[in-house]
């Protein structure tokens, strides 16, 4: 969490005018926005540990949820996230976990919501960064929607009915 309010206070300081607050809301839903606020999903890659057997696995599947709203009058704005989770294979009792994230792709992800915020909020049009995600590693298997809380929600970017 503090990862992410430090590089999104950073790009969030080029906004002029305003100040923004980014917290992190696991209720916040796909597709069901408050009344003016926006929504951007974004695909991402994240290590995963099981609580129960210390297992980890990588997902370059990793579904993060944003939305946004700039409160013109207040000269506030408001970033609310959410990371899907995912669960272990090989536990029968595994409960969701939550991903945890390079501060590279961390700061790719923030720069991505920068650019919507700068189209939606302010009605710019900014270059596109052509920074991508960082993979490591080696991602063995293909993806496993069942244990995969934004397929489970309609939502991952492997799921057929979402492409």
């Amino acid at each position: 969490m503090e990862q992410w309010v430090s590089v999104f206070q950073d790009s969030a300081a080029k906004l002029e005018g305003h100040e923004w607050m980014l917290e992190m809301d696991d209720s916040i839903k796909p597709g069901q926005t408050q009344r003016s606020w926006y929504q951007y999903i974004r695909n991402s890659y994240a290590q995963f540990r099981c609580s129960l057997c210390r297992r980890s696995w990588p997902s370059k599947r990793v579904q993060v949820l944003f939305h946004f709203f700039l409160d013109s009058s207040l000269h506030h704005g408001t970033v609310k996230v959410k990371c899907f989770k995912q669960k272990c294979r090989r536990c029968a009792e595994a409960k969701m976990e939550e991903p945890r994230f390079t501060v590279e792709n961390i700061d790719v992800m923030v720069e991505k919501l920068i650019e919507k915020i700068r189209i939606r909020c302010y009605g710019e049009e900014p270059e596109e960064s052509n920074r991508n995600l960082r993979f490591t590693g080696r991602v063995d298997g293909p993806h496993e929607r069942m244990h995969c809380e934004a397929c489970i929600m309609g939502v991952c970017s492997q799921n057929p009915s979402t492409q």
